[in-house]
């Protein structure tokens, strides 16, 4: 991600949060996570990328275009302004960026750690409720918990928080009995 953009997100995401947090209530993480689909949605659809950048689609139209996508969706009135605004500036390239950085901010002003757990399979509505429950107890802070799924881990699970590593994985596990053996000890 380029510093510019980057840059650009993180004025938009301060300005989005003072706006949601004056509103009061969930609302600032609801934007949140309307803000991660919107900007998913725009990567995973080739189909509206194209008819948002065919030419002759202005950027006032592009705006129009995007806030009534967003009003359709149930999109919190504002962020349907906020990507018209955008679209109509040409800055929709900045959103995966103030996506992000507006997700960063708003976890910050809540005291929410974001984590990241990945295994060789999905876990189960059970074993997410006791995850998130020990890191809850861990942190000592709400969590939002971003799984994935990776096969090549082959058991077991890697956990990301506050810059950090915790790899109880099958293919961590044997990379160390490995580098014992090598070593002799």
């Amino acid at each position: 991600m380029r510093d510019v953009s980057r840059g650009q997100a993180r004025q938009y995401a301060r300005a989005l949060l003072v706006v949601a947090e004056e509103q009061g209530g969930d609302e600032a993480l609801r934007i949140r996570d309307e803000l991660r689909e919107f900007a998913k949605l725009r990567g995973t659809q080739p189909s509206l990328r194209a008819a948002l950048e065919a030419r002759g689609v202005t950027l006032a139209d592009r705006g129009r275009a995007l806030a009534a996508i967003a009003n359709a969706a149930g999109a919190s009135p504002l962020v349907a302004r906020l990507v018209e605004v955008m679209a109509t500036r040409d800055d929709l390239e900045h959103l995966p960026a103030l996506a992000s950085v507006y997700g960063e901010l708003v976890n910050v002003a809540r005291c929410i750690v974001s984590v990241e757990a990945t295994g060789a399979v999905k876990l189960s509505e059970e074993q997410e409720a006791a995850l998130v429950a020990a890191l809850k107890w861990t942190t000592g802070s709400e969590v939002e918990l971003t799984k994935t799924v990776d096969p090549a881990v082959l058991g077991g699970l890697r956990v990301k928080m506050k810059g950090r590593t915790y790899d109880g994985t099958v293919r961590a596990q044997l990379g160390a009995l490995r580098r014992r053996l090598a070593s002799g000890n």
